[in-house]
């Protein structure tokens, strides 16, 4: 079994004017990232059957964020607030800095960036921060290959 730290997470996000190409690397400013799957479960008992039996139906996934803010150009808050209400790429892999592999694979995906926090939250003295959960848009790739 393989134990690691989930501390060197990289995260790329596509702009509003290049939809499709995960360009902007967040990693350095990202705290916490989660992304969940689901499928939907479809019931497929028959008759005769003595339990219930279910098929993996229609994907559906959420990427949950933390970061800390930053309104540069062409950084976290400057490319989600161009790209509210769009969909934008995502590209992310488990361990920065490392190879692509079988064991530290790529994922692919695209979010519906439906919601902001654009000042962010924070006290006097603290880091502007933000936590954003966002609909994926499209299935999730896991691939072994892709670069990230």
């Amino acid at each position: 079994m393989a134990i690691y730290l989930n501390n060197n997470v990289g995260v790329k996000l596509a702009t509003a004017a290049a939809p499709t190409v995960p360009s902007i690397d967040i990693s350095s400013y990202v705290t916490a990232v989660t992304l969940t799957q689901v499928v939907d479960e479809l019931e497929v008992t028959a008759m005769g059957d003595t339990a219930h039996k279910f098929a993996a139906g229609l994907q559906a996934a959420t990427l949950s964020i933390d970061f800390l803010n930053d309104w540069a150009a062409s950084q976290v808050m400057t490319t989600l607030n161009a790209a509210f209400g769009t969909t934008l790429a995502v590209s992310m892999i488990t361990v920065k800095g490392t190879a692509v592999s079988a064991t530290n694979p790529s994922y692919q995906f695209s979010i519906l960036v439906n919601n902001l926090t654009p000042v962010g939250s924070g006290g006097v003295a603290d880091e502007a921060s933000s936590s954003l959960s966002f609909t994926v848009n499209t299935a999730v790739t896991v691939s072994p290959t892709v670069a990230f």
